[in-house]
């Protein structure tokens, strides 16, 4: 129901009919509707998975530069990992710096005996867009002695042995080793 119905229906039923009531609902329902979509903008501003002008505010606060160029949901990932990195170092907080970054979920593990942290991409294929970001964001919070390590997932022999044709000139290159 429109601001306009929802005023109207308010009214006494001899208001309701008057053209000049239906005018005035009318007149300010526009501005209500108006009103509440600026409130649901400035609200959505506020969180990082749904804001676009409100994220330049965030970076500017977190002392990210703003990279005006980058997709949204690249700079959203930044501002997710520079939120996660705060605090002692931990697996976990590796873990969930690197998973602001993709859509998938990410291992992270200390590998015995040497200053290396294994970074495994579990569920996306192939290299992520923003690596250098998270390549960036990791080094923020690890020791300047420990070595960052990644691993990707690629589509295996046999997957791609299974696909069609069809399938097979729909799937982008990055999701094959050595593709784009």
């Amino acid at each position: 129901m429109s601001s306009q119905e929802e005023i109207l229906v308010d009214l006494p039923v001899i208001f309701r009919e008057s053209p000049e009531f239906q005018e005035k609902a009318r007149v300010e329902g526009m501005i209500y509707d108006r009103l509440e979509r600026h409130i649901d903008d400035v609200l959505n501003n506020v969180f990082i998975d749904s804001a676009t002008w409100g994220l330049s505010i965030m970076e500017q606060e977190f002392r990210i530069p703003t990279d005006i160029n980058k997709p949204l949901d690249q700079r959203r990932s930044v501002l997710k990992a520079k939120k996660r990195g705060v605090g002692t170092v931990s697996a976990s907080m590796i873990k969930s710096v690197a998973e602001s970054f993709q859509n998938g979920s990410v291992d992270a593990r200390a590998i015995q005996g040497e200053s290396k942290i294994l970074i495994n991409f579990n569920d996306v294929y192939g290299i992520p867009p923003n690596l250098e970001d998270i390549k960036v964001a990791l080094r923020k919070i690890l020791p300047a002695h420990r070595v960052i390590e990644f691993q990707f997932k690629y589509l295996m022999i046999k997957e791609v042995a299974a696909m069609t044709l069809t399938e097979l000139e729909a799937t982008p290159l990055n999701k094959f080793a050595g593709g784009a």
